[in-house]
């Protein structure tokens, strides 16, 4: 697995990252180490839906995937109930 920092963007602190699958493909994921200050225990892991040839390329649908679920405030529904804020 590969990771690289993400600085907090919002609410929201996580981590880019992929990940190397059998067949030689990449998968990126997105790595949510806290939200409004909560602390995420474990880590939550959002998988992209894809799998690509290139590291890069998974590292980018990986972070467009960030945006999106920040920018949209889905986000926040694939967090496990306790690690929501109030």
């Amino acid at each position: 697995m590969d990771s690289s920092e993400k600085p907090q963007n919002t609410d929201c602190e996580y981590q880019i990252a992929t990940y190397k699958k059998v067949n030689g493909m990449f998968q990126g994921v997105v790595l949510v180490t806290a939200y409004a200050g909560i602390q995420q225990k474990p880590i939550v892991e959002i998988p992209t839906s894809l799998t690509f040839q290139t590291q890069h390329a998974a590292k980018i649908e990986a972070s467009a995937l960030a945006s999106r679920l920040i920018e949209t405030g889905a986000m926040i529904a694939l967090l496990p109930q306790r690690a929501k804020p109030e």
